[in-house]
């Protein structure tokens, strides 16, 4: 395992963590289900630029309803694809055997979080204190917004929760809120993202050594 801590921080003692708060698609789920090239080419959306603002800044009501039946298309046809990380369902369950509570904090809706837990063997909603989607109160990520909701509905602080992703967003968000962050490489080089992780790991399995 590869594990990275930033210069000038130090983040909790492992015997602080109280909770993991993950990240879905990428992160629970193998990475590149969701076709972003052909969603952003049906949605007129540039490269680089945040799908659910740019839908949000789109003039009317018409266009951004139409805009997001094409979102809603795309990522049900992803979660339909979807299927769990390696080590993924062992890790949940390793989770709540150590008592730690357990979180996911995704922009996708929930009807789509829903469909793509279907391909999993052995989780379901159920195992997860809190699903919070960008139909939940405040503003999706990076915004710290779910991140401090999800660690109030698991009764921590955000210092004693782990943020888990597999992008920048889900970096930002946890730093934002004060919550010590884990990026997922998925077994690519590790991106010079700005804010940069507490912790990189090549596999979402490799999380494990750092409880």
């Amino acid at each position: 395992m590869d594990t990275l801590c930033n210069a000038g921080y130090t983040p909790p003692m492992p015997a602080s963590y109280r909770a993991v708060l993950f990240d879905f698609d990428g992160t629970l789920t193998l990475p590149g289900a969701l076709d972003f090239e052909g969603l952003r080419t049906a949605l007129g959306c540039a490269a680089g630029t945040p799908i659910i603002e740019f839908i949000a800044a789109l003039p009317s009501e018409e266009e951004r309803s139409r805009a997001h039946r094409i979102l809603d298309g795309f990522e049900e046809a992803a979660a339909r694809s979807s299927f769990p990380s390696v080590g993924a369902e062992e890790l949940v369950r390793r989770l709540a055997e150590r008592g730690l509570g357990k979180a996911i904090l995704t922009r996708n809706t929930m009807a789509s979080i829903r469909q793509a837990l279907k391909n999993f063997t052995t989780l379901s909603e159920s195992d997860f204190t809190a699903i919070l989607t960008r139909e939940s109160e405040g503003r999706p990520k990076p915004h710290p917004d779910g991140v401090l909701n999800a660690a109030r509905l698991l009764g921590v602080k955000p210092a004693e929760m782990l943020v888990v992703g597999d992008f920048v967003y889900d970096i930002a968000a946890g730093k934002a809120a004060g919550a010590p962050t884990v990026l997922v490489t998925n077994g690519e080089p590790a991106p010079d993202y700005d804010p940069a992780p507490d912790f990189t790991i090549s596999a979402l399995a490799d999380l494990l050594s750092l409880l």
